[in-house]
């Protein structure tokens, strides 16, 4: 219309009359402009709910605001709180792995050392006691039987429970962590399930430019309405500067005098023919305008509902992702205690493990390694006696020769004197006084070799000689066998 600021338009196509503009205007024309400027005033509802809206719409702008900050600050507590309860279950399995991979290696050495051991008694379960080596009438033992086996059983049996100990630890870590992963798996898919806010940094929050276009189009339809406003008043003023035009006016909109709320009871100032001219040239540019400024207040009130609409629905995904994330900070809370727990958890399977599994394991290991070399030199102690007796008996054939050489030996010196002291006697003898020696006729001694230092009785010697009693002591090995003990001594050296 005509005046700063009014909206552009076409020809009007809504109008119910039409004007010749080359004729003069009439009473009648005015009435009805001044009719359709009082109808369109009507639009004033439009403004009043323009207010509301760009009222509301301050308020969700405020609040969309304090809802986007929230939600953001609480998704990066929930990324940093996921990120954490991930580190812990990621920790958890760290643990879990070095103790299992050093449980297998300790077990495998433990199996190794085991097998050693049973291949050990193997070897003294097969090795029989020689039959020379046992009093007669005695049964067949080997030497497997003169060890303490109960030894043996017994730290199995230790072992065995310390393996059933660890089992039962790294069983409730895994029901704990089978339970934390369950944890884990709801908190994403709660996640998952929150309402992501379209807004980020490179798409910011709709709500600043929707309200600002909402914003306009109130400013807009405003000045639209003043528009209008300025045309009725227009209108008014050429009625009062036309005769019969108050009455006019009355009459068309039925109107009581008086009640219209039109002033048309001031008397109008003074105006030239001229400027009524140029008055009422401008009210009839501006009634062809009417309806299409009526339409656009109209539109606008259209597009800030619209606007609002787009508004409202933004800052209801805000609270709805506001009360998803609500939830999802009570379940981590709720999850924070329980990680408490597997932590818990996780520490007494690496304590047991560090003060319980592993020392028990690594102690069965030499315990193990040393009864193995122990009976391994036992098995080695009997092959060497089996070697040590033949050298005995070797030694003592050797020394039997030497003494029957010596005795012999003897025996002649013996006889040689005999016979010099005999033949002396009988050349000398009859000359020499006996008392001029008190030995002169004495014998000559007589020297034996004999054994001496055997202390234990043989059964069923009783009455032989103490030389076979000797012999008897020292058993005489077959060839095979003591050949046997010495490439076993051989192999072990």
């Amino acid at each position: 219309m005509a005046s700063p600021g009014s909206p552009a338009s076409s020809a009007s196509s809504g109008s119910s009359r039409s004007f010749n503009p080359n004729r003069p205007i009439t009473l009648e024309d005015l009435v009805h402009h001044f009719v359709a400027s009082k109808r369109s005033l009507n639009t004033q509802t439009i403004l009043w709910r323009a207010n509301e809206l760009v009222n509301t719409a301050r308020e969700l702008l405020e609040e969309n605001a304090v809802l986007a900050a929230k939600n953001s600050s609480i998704r990066s507590i929930v990324d940093e709180q996921v990120d954490a309860l991930e580190a812990v279950r990621r920790g958890i399995d760290v643990v879990e792995a070095e103790v299992q991979a050093e449980f297998k290696q300790i077990l495998h050495d433990l199996d190794t050392s085991f097998s050693g051991l049973r291949s050990t008694l193997a070897v003294l379960r097969d090795t029989p006691i020689e039959s020379v080596l046992r009093p007669p009438g005695t049964a067949q033992k080997h030497l497997f039987d003169f060890i303490d086996n109960a030894t043996v059983s017994s730290l199995e049996d230790s072992l065995r429970a310390c393996i059933d100990r660890y089992n039962d630890s790294r069983s409730n870590l895994s029901d704990s962590n089978d339970s934390f992963d369950t944890s884990l798996d709801n908190l994403h898919s709660s996640l998952e399930n929150v309402p992501n806010t379209p807004a980020t940094s490179s798409n910011p929050s709709p709500i600043p430019s929707l309200y600002q276009e909402l914003e306009g189009h109130a400013r807009e339809a405003a000045q639209a309405f003043q528009s209008l406003v300025r045309h009725y008043d227009l209108c008014v003023t050429a009625l009062r500067h036309t005769e019969g035009g108050s009455a006019a006016a009355t009459q068309a909109t039925g109107d009581a005098p008086g009640q219209s709320g039109d002033d048309f009871s001031a008397p109008p100032e003074p105006m030239t023919d001229e400027e009524r001219q140029e008055m009422l040239t401008v009210l009839v540019k501006d009634a062809r305008e009417v309806e299409d400024v009526v339409s656009e207040i109209r539109e606008r009130g259209s597009e800030m509902t619209f606007l609002l609409n787009q508004i409202q629905n933004h800052v209801d995904h805000l609270r709805n992702e506001d009360s998803a994330l609500s939830s999802i900070i009570k379940l981590l809370a709720h999850l924070a205690v329980q990680a408490k727990e597997h932590i818990s958890t996780s520490r007494s399977f690496h304590g047991s493990w560090l003060e319980d599994t592993r020392p028990t394991l690594l102690t069965g290991i030499e315990e193990w390694e040393n009864q193995r070399e122990f009976y391994e030199r036992f098995d080695l102690a009997y092959a060497e006696l089996l070697v040590e007796i033949a050298s005995r008996r070797r030694r003592h054939e050797k020394a039997k020769r030497k003494a029957d050489e010596a005795q012999k030996e003897l025996d002649r010196l013996h006889a040689d004197d005999l016979r010099a002291r005999e033949q002396f006697t009988l050349t000398q003898g009859d000359f020499l006084p006996l008392d001029i020696w008190p030995g002169l006729r004495d014998p000559p001694r007589k020297y034996e070799v004999r054994v001496i230092g055997v202390q234990r009785e043989e059964q069923g010697v009783e009455g032989t000689d103490e030389e076979d009693i000797i012999a008897q002591s020292i058993p005489q090995l077959g060839r095979n066998v003591v050949e046997r003990a010495l490439t076993r001594v051989k192999r072990r050296m």
